[in-house]
């Protein structure tokens, strides 16, 4: 009785001793604090617990003590001798082939190898798997390695270089066809006598006889009117010879801005070459001999006394008249282009002006 006494004061002091801090914590809760690879930390020595009873005071310390341990004894190897019958030996290999031929090929070789020991503890060793015989007439298949689609390419955009070529040649289409239309206009017999195109008497030049006057002005229109043709020849062959670096500014640009750049690059040089084209065409028309009479003093007395004025070159004045009527035609054909589609007669114009 005093033994169980002792045994029982035992498990009081063990149940007051253990932490309270286990109290409220699940299974759950106190595997989480336990973190693999980490040391486990020191556990303070706890003081000596004190426990009364009404039969003896007795004094327990939880104070480890070192005492020597036997070695572990392991337990001998034990093999079931139960019968035979009870025995479980399994070393099976199962290779399966089917092959389903359908509008798909479905082939199949899975092989499963298993390894177990006996009943006895033997282990069983593995079995090489045997290929099957071919079947006759089966055609191997050969396994195809999937290859990945290939995404499209977005459509590229035009070739900048065909766009500048095509612009440029937009810009020559577009004087081309308007100076053929002045030529057809200015080169139609009269064509000078319209006040929007006549070539007037020289500023300055004052001429007393009405019929002298009259000569010289029928002569100046008539060289103006036999010179259109070869004129305006020369202006297309300078339209191919034009270099235009930026055509998209003049497609876009003011109503007649392939007109001045026809006339900034090229004026000077139509200018001296219709000049000589006028000189031939006034021999013919009579020209020369107009303006002279014209400048002889004459018209009686009073002309006699004022004179003709002054020296005029008179055919670089019909020049710059002719070239005046055909820049004005060139200017007036091109708006039209530009705003009418039905006159845009090329396909690069219609292209162009969308």
């Amino acid at each position: 009785m005093k033994h169980l006494t002792l045994l029982l004061s035992a498990v009081t002091v063990v149940a007051l001793t253990a932490p309270a801090t286990t109290h409220g914590q699940t299974l759950l809760d106190l595997l989480k604090t336990i973190q693999p690879g980490q040391a486990a930390p020191a556990q303070p020595a706890p003081p000596p617990t004190v426990v009364t009873n009404t039969q003896t005071i007795i004094i327990y310390s939880n104070t480890p003590v070192q005492t020597a341990q036997a070695a572990p004894i392991t337990p001998p190897v034990v093999f079931d001798t139960r019968p035979a019958f009870m025995a479980m030996a399994t070393n099976y290999v199962t290779v399966t082939n089917p092959v389903i031929v359908t509008n798909y090929v479905v082939s199949t070789r899975a092989v499963v190898v298993t390894n177990f020991y006996n009943a006895q503890g033997q282990y069983l060793q593995p079995v090489q798997p045997v290929a099957p015989p071919p079947i006759p007439g089966l055609i191997p298949i050969t396994p195809v390695t999937p290859v990945a689609p290939v995404a499209p390419r977005p459509p590229s955009g035009p070739d900048p270089k065909v766009v500048l070529a095509n612009q440029q040649l937009a810009v020559k289409d577009l004087l081309t066809q308007s100076v053929v239309t002045a030529s057809k206009k200015l080169s139609a017999a009269g064509s000078f006598n319209d006040p929007a195109h006549q070539i007037q008497i020289p500023e300055g030049m004052t001429v007393f006889d009405r019929a002298k006057a009259s000569r010289l002005l029928t002569a100046m229109n008539a060289t103006a009117e036999k010179s259109i043709s070869e004129t305006t020849q020369l202006i297309q062959t300078a339209i191919t010879r034009l270099i235009i670096t930026d055509p998209s500014s003049i497609l876009k640009g003011s109503t007649d801005a392939a007109t001045k750049l026809l006339l900034a690059t090229e004026g000077q040089n139509l200018s001296n070459q219709t000049l000589a084209i006028v000189k031939r065409s006034g021999v013919v028309a009579g020209l020369p001999d107009a303006y002279q009479n014209a400048m002889l003093k004459g018209g009686g007395l009073l002309g006699g006394l004022l004179g003709a004025g002054p020296t005029v070159d008179i055919d670089s004045h019909v020049t710059r008249g002719l070239l005046a009527a055909v820049i004005k035609n060139i200017s007036d054909q091109e708006r039209v282009i530009r705003t009418t589609p039905s006159a845009r007669t090329t396909t690069v114009l219609q292209n162009a002006f969308k």
